[in-house]
């Protein structure tokens, strides 16, 4: 699943929830009986039914004044600086950095001494992710993770960065179609009731969780991910990252917002209902707001020139 159908199946699991949600306060309000659609049923319904018709869907607000941001995952962070990252994708950036730290090979000379070989011998990987390295070979391309010169073999070392999403609002027009009435009824019509349990639903409950499916990430994280669960020199750590991998294909809980009320103005209302050429009637405007992330992006760091050969990077 690509990121744009992943937003499809996001906007889909959301309105099915909205329905649900609807369904649930008209049978708390013990009038169950009347059907709720995504959209207005063909002419001649005789039946009283609800409607809630998504007629707007854009970005929230702000939005377009806020770039989409990338965050590091890699590096010694804070618990604290992980901002919107998942849980999941943050251990998963600690436990890489770890193995990194403890598992690749240092710099032994100049002022970057002791920090982590920008292009490490493949020779001084731990196996596993000496065979991972091999296995993708080198492309010749900038994004290629591996650079063969002359039968020597030289990695990249990884970039894992968690891509900033963007916020979507949906606005619903809330109708009632009423149902065939005698001349002789006089309860309060169900546009009345409903619409009233609507609005006391979306106050008191502002927030829905919403199962969706998991954020896609590119085609080799799981394999590279494997092998550096295998190269991790504690157990405990090897299985945390093992049960993280497990975990990437579930479906995952999101959190929509309610935001009851609108500033659908009187003219706007009135404009609404003409292009949808339906007569004045009781309504109610909500709107629904989420964040859809961007996800996970691995890629190889930069491309360096290999001055350091594999003598020198066992030194020290």
């Amino acid at each position: 699943m690509n990121h744009l159908e992943y937003v499809s199946a996001v906007a889909s699991s959301v309105h099915e929830e909205i329905e649900g949600w609807a369904r649930n306060l008209l049978r708390d309000a013990g009038i169950e009986t009347t059907e709720v659609y995504g959209q207005f049923p063909p002419e001649g319904s005789v039946a009283s039914h609800i409607v809630l018709f998504p007629y707007r869907i854009g970005t929230g607000d702000g939005q377009l004044s806020q770039p989409v941001r990338e965050t590091s995952l890699l590096g010694k962070r804070s618990a604290n600086a992980k901002g919107s990252v998942p849980d999941l994708w943050f251990r998963i950036g600690q436990l890489i950095t770890k193995c990194i730290d403890t598992s690749f090979p240092k710099m032994t000379k100049g002022p970057f001494r002791g920090r982590p070989h920008p292009a490490p011998s493949v020779d001084l990987l731990p196996q596993p992710l000496k065979d991972w390295y091999i296995a993708q070979g080198d492309s010749g391309k900038g994004d290629s993770w591996l650079t063969d010169i002359q039968g020597r073999k030289f990695a990249r070392l990884p970039s894992l960065f968690w891509k900033g999403g963007l916020a979507l609002r949906f606005q619903y027009l809330v109708v009632v179609g009423e149902g065939a009435r005698g001349t002789a009824e006089r309860s309060a019509p169900i546009a009345v009731r409903a619409l009233s349990v609507f609005t006391a639903g979306a106050q008191l409950q502002r927030t829905l969780d919403v199962r969706v499916p998991p954020i896609p990430f590119a085609p080799e994280i799981p394999s590279y991910l494997e092998a550096v669960a295998a190269s991790l020199t504690e157990d405990k750590d090897k299985a945390i990252l093992q049960k993280a991998i497990k975990q990437l294909s579930r479906q995952i809980t999101t959190t929509i917002t309610l935001l009851p009320g609108s500033n659908l103005t009187n003219s706007d209302f009135t404009g609404l209902m003409q292009a949808l050429q339906r007569p004045l009637q009781p309504t109610l405007n909500l709107a629904v707001q989420l964040r859809i992330d961007g996800g996970p992006r691995l890629e190889p760091g930069i491309n360096v020139d290999v001055q350091t050969d594999a003598k020198d990077q066992r030194e020290g």
